[in-house]
Parts: C-alpha cells; structure tokens; sequence
C-alpha cells in the first residue's frame, strides 16, 4: 500500500511552527505545530514520546491515534531543518 502525504507551512513564531498537512486525497485538514530549534538544543532522549515533539493541534481525516502522518511529515521538515536551520515551506513524503 502506498503512502502519501502533504504538507504545508502555515506560520512560524520565534523558533515554533505550524504546519498544515493531510494525505495526498484529501485537503490539508490537519495541523501541527513543532519548535525544532528547542527539540536539537534539548537532546530528547530515544525513550522520548513523539506526541511530546510533534503536537498535533488537529488530526487530519485520515489520521489514527498514532499521528502517523503528523510524524512521517515531521521526519522531512526535520532533515530540512538539520542541513539548512530553515523550515520547510511546503512538500511532501512518499513511500
């Protein structure tokens, strides 16, 4: 089964930001909001729950309880965010 999701960047105050995502069908119903300026000074530790690194603020419609989606868009920001110390404005991950 193939996965497909979108996101898009809606704001950033200081080092936090949103961001609107969904699967490739449906809008960009859900939001998230991230602070990875916070999170690489931090060091989370592996044991350190992801709902605790991505906040959802909304599910999207297809979201489970697990933010799957929220998480697999978080892991593209996050390696955007690593090389170049900007957010991510829009894109998306396939597999």
């Amino acid at each position: 089964m193939a996965i497909c999701i979108r996101f898009k960047l809606l704001q950033t105050h200081d080092t936090t930001a949103v961001y609107s995502y969904g699967d490739c069908s449906e809008n960009l119903e859900g939001t998230f909001e991230l602070d990875l300026e916070k999170l690489i000074a931090s060091e989370p530790s592996l044991e350190t729950d992801m709902k605790e690194i991505v906040k959802v603020l909304k599910p999207s419609l297809s979201e489970t309880k697990d933010q799957h989606q929220a998480n697999k868009a978080f892991s593209k920001i996050y390696k955007h965010y690593k090389e170049t110390k900007e957010y991510l404005l829009h894109g998306g991950y396939y597999a």
